[in-house]
């Protein structure tokens, strides 16, 4: 037990110029873990810690913090006993050496007893060092490792951080500790402890961000209530104010009624996105009032009202023009625009990839039966998804593409099915986001995934670690996850291998690394989306089950699925423990057996009862197996391998030579095991990648 006088409470506030209200959380969670690891790896005790934070300041508190490091004993093994004494127990040169090396007696020496007989060592103590020396390494370290989605060089340190640091403040119970963090000064704090200073911040605004942001949410509900508004709080958008106050005010503001005539997506755009400002509905239908969140009590609120409605509406006439101006031609006439618009420096521009979109849609269309009308309809909807990428409102509004490009085509007398289609097809935007609902929207969306995923790749653009610019990620996880919602069943080396045709015969990756070489190409893309299989399979399932299925064939994402959830229902059964076992003792002889030529079995090769008996069992039930697995009843398919196979080889293997001397033999042996392994591991799973398989 630490004792009182040997802890204290620790702060650290890093000031800095306003962050992105989106950096904060994720930040203030990378500074918590960051202390929790590195305090346990300096050995240095302490208790609770705590991360607060707005856009202005980071800070972390810590309670009981031990003053120094824990004390640690080594132990250190040195040469055998026999080595470094004699017979009569005197020091050998060895032992001397050791025991000098070491910076010890030789009557520090120990002996102890090890698996491979006895060995000398010493038991050496490290000396604890005071925490306060260790922190003025430490912090920086710390500081330097919370990674943003952009940093900045402020000074000619050349430390990045997202924002340039204003200044650094640590306080170890009343000692201020002077850090090194680039020119960022040190903020000293006077006469106050860890503990105080903290209570001085907490009266002087709402430290503690989940407290403001509910204190924010339930203001915001009341006045929903009290204006008998709709009940409706954008969670993203209070996450986000959350972090650009400290004290939250809210004001209720209004704008004219004429700006109603815009669609509700672009006025919530305008309102959230840009001035962060909650917008009000009733029955579902915007109104024109709005909800500020403004930091500090005591501010001039006529004042500040007036500014926000005369930026607003600003904002909102330019919003009206926009619009105007977008619908004075159709859609369609905007399309030729996209030849101006690159994709990609070296892809193209975006009308040739609307061109790729039509063919890959068409494709997947063919092969999952969709009827000849809503072929046509897809064939559209593809020729106009990017059409709103040059139109004005999504110029000022990025974030409105696809939702643009759906109203824009209502506008112009397009079918709905096609415009639903286009918002659609850039659904899902993030992990959690909706997916599409039409067959339409949903064959754009995959047609779209996949053409960048080829494409990037194929340019030679990767996901580096957590820097991902291009999304090829996210485009991975959206292509699975479209995939699994339809249930379609889509070839996807035949889907990888049209978009990657499409690219060589119409842009062409030209001097790209994969210009001569599309099977590589293939492969690479295969791999990531495999990632992506795991990384989306239930966490509840083990992970080198899921390994397993995904060392079979991938082709069928929806299979893929099937058999993970099929097996991790079973995954405790006796009989499929022993499919495990067949799948693991096959695969060990076969890893054994690399170089041979194995063929097909010779059933005049077939010299032993014993194997005769498993090539029996395997002729009598291979076909029944196939189609089990065919029809999807994984289930009885891993019940009929296991229990096809698991004695009928537990004798063979006991009793019969598989790698005989007669290479015929040898061969003939080899060959049936391939064939009893593949019958499973092919298109089911590779069961022989699980731990510790014992029946």
């Amino acid at each position: 037990m630490i004792m009182a006088k040997n802890i204290s409470d620790f702060l650290l506030e890093i000031n800095v110029e306003e962050l992105p209200a989106g950096y904060v959380r994720p930040a203030l969670d990378k500074l918590k873990n960051a202390f929790v690891e590195r305090l346990s790896r300096e050995r240095i005790g302490h208790g609770d810690i705590s991360v607060f934070g707005t856009a202005g300041a980071l800070i972390c508190y810590i309670k009981d913090m031990s003053l120094k490091q824990e004390e640690l004993s080594q132990e250190i093994s040195g040469p055998p006993k026999k080595i470094a004494f004699d017979e009569n127990d005197n020091p050998t040169p060895q032992g001397i050496g050791f025991a000098k090396n070491q910076g010890v007696d030789i009557k520090d020496l120990k002996i102890k007893q090890m698996p491979k007989g006895e060995y000398v060592f010493i038991v050496k103590k490290i000396k604890s060092k005071p925490a306060k020396e260790i922190l003025r390494s430490l912090i920086p370290e710390i500081v330097k490792s919370i990674g943003f989605p952009k940093t900045m060089k402020w000074d000619d340190s050349g430390m990045r951080f997202a924002r340039p640091i204003e200044s650094i403040a640590v306080l170890l119970d009343k000692e201020n500790i002077k850090i090194k963090l680039g020119s960022a000064p040190a903020k000293f704090i006077k006469s106050t402890s860890a503990g105080a200073y903290l209570k001085k911040l907490e009266k002087s605004y709402i430290l503690d961000q989940d407290k403001r942001k509910s204190e924010i949410y339930n203001m915001i509900k009341s006045i929903q209530k009290k204006l008998g508004m709709d009940e409706y709080v954008d969670k993203n958008l209070l996450e986000e104010t959350n972090f650009l106050v400290k004290s939250p005010v809210l004001m209720i503001g209004d704008f004219d009624k004429k700006y109603l005539a815009i669609p509700k997506d672009v006025l919530t755009a305008s309102m959230s996105k840009h001035q962060r400002i909650f917008t009000l509905s009733k029955n579902n239908k915007l109104v024109n009032k709005f909800i500020a969140v403004i930091d500090g009590k005591g501010r001039n609120i006529a004042k500040m009202k007036k500014q926000y409605a005369n930026i607003l509406e600003a904002r909102l006439k330019d919003s009206l023009f926009f619009y105007n101006e977008d619908i004075k031609n159709p859609l369609s006439d905007q399309t030729p625009k996209l030849k101006d618009l690159i994709f990609q420096k070296d892809l193209g521009n975006m009308f040739e990839k609307i061109q790729r979109l039509e063919e890959l849609s068409s494709f997947i269309s063919e092969r999952i039966n969709i009827d000849a009308a809503k072929r046509e309809d897809i064939r559209k909807a593809a020729y106009l998804c990017k059409s709103d990428l040059v139109t004005q409102m999504v110029g000022e509004f990025p974030s409105l593409q696809g939702v643009m490009g759906m109203e824009y085509a209502l506008k112009s007398g397009e079918k709905k099915s096609v415009a639903i289609a286009i918002k659609e097809h850039y659904l899902p935007k993030g992990m959690d986001d909706d997916l599409p609902e039409t067959i339409e929207g949903a064959i754009l969306a995959i047609s779209d995934r996949i053409d960048n995923i080829a494409g990037l790749l194929g340019s030679g653009i990767e996901p580096k670690g957590s820097f991902d610019p291009f999304g090829i990620r996210r485009n991975s996880h959206g292509l699975i996850q479209i995939i699994k919602h339809k249930g379609f069943r889509i070839n996807l080396t035949g889907l990888i291998d049209k978009a990657i045709e499409l690219y060589n015969s119409r842009v062409g990756f030209k001097t790209l690394p994969y210009k001569s070489a599309p099977e590589e190409l293939r492969k690479k893309v295969i791999n990531y989306i495999k990632e992506r299989l795991e990384f989306l399979a239930p966490d509840t399932m083990p992970i080198e089950l899921k390994q397993a299925v995904l060392k079979s064939d991938c082709n069928d994402i929806v299979g893929v699925f099937k058999r993970v959830e099929a097996l991790s229902e079973i995954s405790a059964e006796k009989y499929f423990l022993k499919a495990a076992k067949v799948c693991e003792r096959t695969s060990n002889i076969l890893k054994g057996a690399k170089g041979e030529n194995i063929g097909a079995v010779n059933e005049s090769l077939l010299k032993e009862d014993l194997e005769k008996e498993v090539w029996k069992a395997y002729s009598a039930n291979s076909e029944t197996i196939k189609n089990l697995i065919k029809e999807e009843r994984y289930k009885e398919a891993t019940k009929a391998y296991g229990e096809t196979f698991f004695e009928a080889l537990h004798r063979f293997f006991d009793n019969v030579l598989v790698n005989a001397e007669d290479s015929a033999l040898r061969g003939n042996r080899l060959a049936m095991m391939q064939a009893i392994n593949k019958l499973y591991t092919n298109d089911v799973a590779d069961l022989a990648m699980l731990p510790q398989i014992v029946v």
